[in-house]
């Protein structure tokens, strides 16, 4: 199964982001700074190694001066002879040769090099038996012996130790230098970082219809600019709200006189006995005018719940208050031969919030429960504490599951509330008067066959008295 774009890419965020623009500059510095060292190493690797084949080639000088003046032959297999060419690590080739280009001693295969003849010796790199050698060459005589050549060619083995050591003496420390300060720098990072985080969160812990500029006074000078775009926006979402406020209010005033006039109008011409054949039309008439009143109001209360965000709440009983809106519906229950009932105890049940929202939200329920419950039918208002709950059960045709997620928008209706007066802002408004309680509104099956709908309370409206 594909996964959506936003899942399979790793989540970009600003830290690791300026991690990596710190690190990898690090990284690379670190690789410039191994090369360096390696070629400065290995120069002075060669550097020493030369001064010590220089010295052997000045000895075997002073050895073979002396040995020929001596004895007119050199003895390769000497003590001494053996004591200047051996070495335990490296393996080391000489020649010697005389100023006709005989060789003397040593291996054939360190050819004569016409380098002049000079105090010290001359230096360069040759492959014998699939081996690099460093040769030492050191042209001249003494005592009645001119124009003999010795050189002294060895291997790299100490050459390569020497330089890795030293690569390894300066590379190590510089490495751990840069893992241990890894967590130096997230450290830093995420301490420079912070004030965005703080911005992020007083943005997330706002309500969504809290439009209040953020203010700018710690606000650091790179996100300035951020937050005054933000604040310029927010400003103009609350007056394009306000503007929408102030029409939904308005509009459901100018509608409310001319309503009242034309259901006026309809129940005097209803009185007028002369024409009966015209009571159906305004019995149809008063209907339809009785379903826009009842639209005005809702679109009134619910232009008053979002007028009021930042309304002070204050403590009241829930019990009571149920009570008292479940009394209000005992006459138009009645009418229908609806069983309407109360389930609680005597105790109050104290919640702190704003009980004309509440008292609106506990009527939108119950018109819902007696409008959808047919004739003989049941409905039940309860209310309960642990948390504080007002609940309405009812025994009509319930509600799907495929309908749950929908019921809360606005002008939504169900497809069997097609034929039942209705606007479809009671359960918005509901889930509004909630939202600003911090309470949440749950819909479900009742043990009467029916719907289910409890307003649960929660976080700061449960009173702790």
């Amino acid at each position: 199964m594909a996964h959506p774009p936003d899942m399979r890419r790793t989540e970009r965020t600003l830290t690791r982001a300026l991690l990596g623009w710190l690190v990898i500059p690090l990284v690379i510095l670190l690789a410039v700074s191994a090369y360096t060292t390696y070629r400065n190493a290995y120069h002075l690797a060669e550097t020493e190694r030369d001064l010590v084949l220089e010295e052997i080639t000045d000895d075997l000088q002073d050895f073979v001066s002396a040995t020929l003046e001596a004895h007119r032959k050199i003895d390769p297999d000497s003590q001494t002879f053996s004591l200047l060419i051996r070495d335990a690590r490296d393996q080391r080739y000489f020649a010697i040769y005389d100023a006709h280009g005989t060789l003397l001693a040593g291996d054939r295969r360190l050819t004569r090099v016409p380098t002049g003849s000079g105090e010290h010796a001359a230096f360069d790199t040759l492959s014998l038996d699939g081996r690099t050698l460093r040769r030492a060459v050191l042209n001249g005589g003494r005592d009645g012996f001119p124009g003999f050549e010795i050189q002294v060619a060895e291997t790299m083995a100490r050459r390569d130790r020497l330089t890795l050591h030293l690569l390894r003496g300066v590379l190590v420390p510089q490495a751990f230098s840069l893992i241990l300060s890894l967590p130096l720098i997230w450290f830093g990072i995420s301490r420079g970082l912070r004030p965005l985080e703080d911005l992020r969160r007083r943005i997330t812990h706002r309500s969504a219809h809290d439009f209040d500029v953020i203010p700018v006074g710690n606000i650091p000078r790179e996100l300035l600019p951020v937050v005054t775009a933000l604040n310029d926006l927010l400003l103009r979402f609350r007056a394009v709200q306000e503007e929408q406020r102030r029409f939904t209010a308005d509009a459901a005033h100018q509608i409310k006189t001319p309503l009242a006039v034309l259901t006026a109008e309809i129940e005097l011409a209803r009185a007028d006995a002369n024409c009966p054949c015209a009571q159906p039309t305004y019995d149809r008439l008063q209907t339809a005018a009785f379903r826009l009143a009842h639209l005005v109001r809702q679109l009134l209360a619910l232009a008053h719940s979002e007028a009021n965000e930042g309304e002070a709440h204050a403590l009241f009983d829930l019990s009571a208050l149920a009570r008292e809106v479940t009394g209000d519906f005992v006459e138009a229950a009645a009418r229908r031969r609806i069983d309407l009932g109360f389930e609680g105890t005597e105790q109050a049940t104290p919640v702190r919030g704003n009980a004309v929202l509440i008292q609106e939200a506990m009527k939108n329920l119950l018109e819902n429960a007696l409008k959808f419950t047919p004739e003989g039918g049941t409905v039940t208002t309860s209310v309960r504490g642990s948390p504080p709950v007002f609940a309405v059960a009812d025994s009509g045709p319930g509600i799907t599951e495929a309908e749950r997620p929908l019921i809360f928008k606005r002008f939504h209706r169900a497809p069997e509330s097609s034929t039942a007066e209705g606007s479809g802002l009671g359960l918005a408004i509901v889930q509004e008067v909630a939202r600003k309680h911090g309470a949440v509104i749950t819909a479900g099956k009742s043990t009467l066959g029916g719907a289910l709908f409890e307003f649960r309370f929660e976080g700061n409206a449960v009173s702790q008295s």
